[in-house]
């Protein structure tokens, strides 16, 4: 088959190197920005080669939304397959492209979008075709969780905990999409379509890691717990809700042992009760081995269909969950506050006890300030 890749960054540069190791397989032509070298192999004209109609597959690594969804909405209305590891198109376009793809008889797969090359994505859409899910929680962010580990393992302060992961290419110059949850909140909407088989991208924005700091470091170790930033989703009786935030989590959780830049996640299902999944969420190999993986089931039509044909409700009150709040406000007229502890070297923690997520703006309400995270 004859494929093309749009974007020629660190995963299109590793999809370029594992597609010459795949039988049957050949990149034609490499999409690349107008500023870039415009050649036979390499191209600024994106519309002309994924609608070409000798191209087969069209792989999409490109950043942004744009030109990346006029481009993916080209390749498809032309019934090309389409592979993409861009979370932040595909989480408001997904719709769009699963319906675009039936019309026109070509497909969109999207296992890179969410976890890397951990095969999170294939498992909601295999394992949710027996039986409904009783949900998902992981951690998705490498970045959040390399900062996190480092704060606790080294006593590294959060802004230089930042630095040596923007240093090792963990996090961007601008880190706001991965330390405010913003990456968490795309692939959260990602695996929800596909483990409700329905559509919907408005949950509760999430809660990052920034206003943690080394007090809320020393106050985990105090109480035995580590942090982690994870995002919890479960459906029940037709509706779902999802919360991402950071959580305080026993040492013996299976997500509070997560090392470095690594995900995992955890799939409940009343059969099997819950399966695990560890690895590299991100990273060029990691990634162009889940999109080289999606080709190969598209050249032996194998290819996992997403459907979302269900219209399960979402209701942000389903998941409550025991909180941590740090905030110089009395926060004790607040439903649910539990205790809190004296100020201490300017922090003043409080407890709230089985609260949905309701309690977010609530406590913000009264203290936009507010460090807030789930306490197990």
């Amino acid at each position: 088959m004859n494929a093309v890749l749009l974007g020629y960054g660190t995963i299109g540069k590793g999809v370029e190197d594992l597609a010459k190791k795949t039988k049957g397989l050949e990149i034609t032509n490499v999409f690349v920005l107008p500023e870039f070298v415009d050649e036979p192999y390499f191209t600024n004209d994106g519309l002309r080669i994924v609608t070409d109609p000798a191209t087969d597959i069209v792989f999409e690594c490109l950043s942004g939304t744009e030109p990346a969804n006029e481009l993916i909405r080209a390749a498809l209305k032309a019934g090309k397959h389409v592979i993409t590891s861009n979370k932040a198109v595909v989480s408001p376009n997904l719709k769009d492209y699963v319906d675009l793809a039936k019309e026109s008889g070509g497909s969109i797969q999207i296992e890179a979008a969410v976890a890397g090359g951990i095969p999170f994505l294939d498992a909601l859409l295999k394992l949710s075709l027996l039986e409904d899910l009783d949900g998902y929680e992981g951690i998705f962010n490498g970045t959040s969780n390399y900062i996190l580990d480092n704060m606790q393992k080294e006593n590294t302060p959060y802004e230089e905990a930042l630095k040596q992961a923007q240093a090792k290419g963990y996090a961007e110059y601008n880190p706001a999409s991965d330390v405010e949850g913003w990456d968490v909140f795309y692939k959260s909407n990602i695996a929800n379509a596909l483990a409700y088989k329905t559509y919907f991208d408005k949950i509760k924005n999430p809660l990052g890691i920034s206003r943690l700091n080394s007090e809320d470091i020393a106050k985990a170790k105090k109480e035995g717990k580590i942090i982690r930033h994870i995002s919890k989703s479960m459906q029940k009786d037709g509706e779902f809700d999802t919360i991402i935030a950071p959580a305080f989590l026993n040492p013996e959780d299976y997500l509070a042992n997560i090392p470095s830049n690594y995900n995992a996640q955890l799939i409940y299902a009343p059969s099997f009760d819950k399966l695990g999944y560890f690895g590299q969420g991100a990273g060029r190999y990691a990634t162009a081995q889940a999109m080289l993986a999606n080709a190969l089931d598209t050249m032996k039509n194998t290819e996992r269909v997403i459907e979302l044909k269900q219209d399960k409700t979402y209701n942000p009150t389903l998941i409550e969950e025991n909180w941590i709040v740090r905030s110089a406000k009395d926060l004790s007229a607040l439903e649910g506050f539990d205790r809190s502890e004296p100020a201490n070297d300017r922090q003043n923690y409080s407890f709230f006890s089985k609260r949905n997520s309701a309690l977010i703006d609530e406590v913000l309400a009264a203290d936009p300030d507010a460090m807030i995270a789930i306490w197990r």
